[in-house]
């Protein structure tokens, strides 16, 4: 059940939250008594359970503060993501995806497509999982992020 609210949780802060009459701001961020409201009448859970699932989620998608939650990565919506940049950058990425696509990605490059960000994983295990999500038998690209930092992207 925590897995079905986390995901709703992550469409409803990424994707739809104004079908649900979720205001967001420009940086991502909603009021986490409204969404709790979403999610109580929805799935009968408070804020408690919200926490939680933030707190506990390995991929760190989501980020409360000072009475609000918004989510880290992966929008479709129009919000600011530069704040998301914390950290080091690795010298390598990886890049999951169906075998498929990979005639397109090396003639075109990585694309956001409907999302604001390719999102690139730290290491090819994570790469794999991602990929998973859109194919049985994925290939991982490594991407040159050292390289890209040199140049400035």
């Amino acid at each position: 059940m925590e897995e079905r609210i986390s995901r709703f949780l992550s469409g409803l802060l990424r994707h739809f939250p104004h079908k649900f009459g979720i205001e967001v701001d420009e940086n991502g961020w909603a009021k986490i008594e409204e969404v709790e409201k979403v999610l109580k009448k929805r799935y009968g859970v408070g804020e408690e359970l919200i926490r939680k699932i933030v707190m506990q989620d390995e991929k760190g998608r989501f980020e409360l503060a000072e009475g609000k939650i918004r989510a880290r990565y992966g929008h479709s919506i129009p919000v600011n993501t530069r704040w998301s940049e914390k950290g080091t950058i690795p010298d390598k990425l990886y890049h999951g995806t169906d075998p498929g696509r990979l005639e397109s990605i090396l003639k075109h490059g990585l694309l956001s497509m409907k999302r604001h960000e390719v999102y690139l994983s730290e290491n090819v295990e994570e790469g794999l999982k991602v990929g998973r999500r859109h194919c049985r038998n994925p290939v991982v690209l490594e991407i040159d992020a050292e390289n890209m930092k040199r140049r400035g992207i």
